[in-house]
């Protein structure tokens, strides 16, 4: 049973974000006038980001540190949705360390899931970034899921602990893995439907965009587009594994599904991409061997 007046628990992701962790969690101060509860999640730290999220929690009650030794986004997900999130609240949400929320978002993503009692989850619209009007432009289409800032019912969280659904360790991308599990409505005999995400268009998110003439980025990006890539053929496989069997099929750690499925693993002309997508493959067999041992 939900509570509407009890605090929304927020889930935040941080690995190494020192720059941007006490800007974010201002913004979420700022985000909500309903009461909320701000679980930091810093998964596998090793700059200042737990420090600043300690001096931070110790000026504002509704802020906690979780110290998570895996450096995994899918794994910190588990850890919240499961382990360190009240129970019963009416609305869960979950942002990016390096994002900043838009003033009342959260509270404006709730208005909007409550008025459409068919969808599971909400998303927030990015306001910021060079490629912000195509961002939007793709997520309106589609009611997609960015992962830098949703929202989803209480009741869906309670049907997720229910069934012990959990994201396999390793995920990349886990956004498009929960905007499956919202669409499939947790699933796997159903079909796809976008109706069960709904996108609050006046809710956002905001960042710093990055130059690309600084050379430290060039390695960011380069690391980015060889996950993109692993990204494509873990969906592949994702979505293999959950339909028909259900989103309880799925394993623990995403590395048991190239074992599972390595017909899918198979190198395609993709332009520039396929540089890419071969380094994807060499980490995906690198990995793969770590699961046959």
């Amino acid at each position: 049973m939900t509570d509407t007046s009890q605090a929304w628990p927020v889930a935040v992701f941080a690995h190494n974000e020192a720059r941007n962790i006490v800007a974010c969690l201002n913004s979420l101060q700022a985000a909500a006038r309903h009461p909320i509860e701000c679980h930091v999640l810093a998964n596998a730290c090793s700059d200042r980001t737990e420090d600043l999220v300690r001096d931070y929690a110790a000026r504002h009650p509704n802020v906690q540190l979780h110290s998570i030794a895996l450096g995994d986004k899918a794994n910190a997900w588990n850890r919240f949705v499961h382990d360190f999130a009240s129970q019963g609240a009416s609305h869960y949400f979950f942002i990016d360390g390096d994002v900043r929320a838009t003033p009342g978002a959260l509270d404006i993503m709730a208005a909007v899931l409550t008025q459409h009692p068919q969808a599971n989850g909400v998303s927030a619209l990015p306001k910021s970034g060079r490629g912000v009007a195509a961002f939007q432009r793709d997520m309106l289409k589609d009611n997609g899921v960015a992962g830098n800032l949703y929202g989803l019912r209480g009741t869906f969280v309670e049907r997720l602990r229910a069934q012990a659904i959990r994201m396999p360790v390793g995920t990349i991308g886990e956004d498009a893995l929960m905007g499956a599990m919202l669409k499939w409505d947790l699933r796997g005999d159903t079909r796809w439907d976008n109706s069960r995400v709904v996108v609050a268009q006046d809710a956002g998110f905001e960042f710093d965009s990055v130059s690309p003439w600084l050379p430290r980025e060039w390695k960011k990006y380069y690391r980015r587009r060889v996950r993109y890539s692993v990204r494509g053929y873990q969906n592949k496989m994702l979505g293999q594994a959950i339909q028909p069997a259900g989103f309880e099929a799925l394993p623990q750690q995403v590395r048991a599904l190239y074992v599972r499925y390595p017909e899918l693993l198979r190198l395609q002309w993709r332009g520039l991409n396929t540089l890419f997508d071969w380094l994807a493959l060499k980490s995906i067999n690198l990995d793969r061997q770590k699961n046959d041992g």
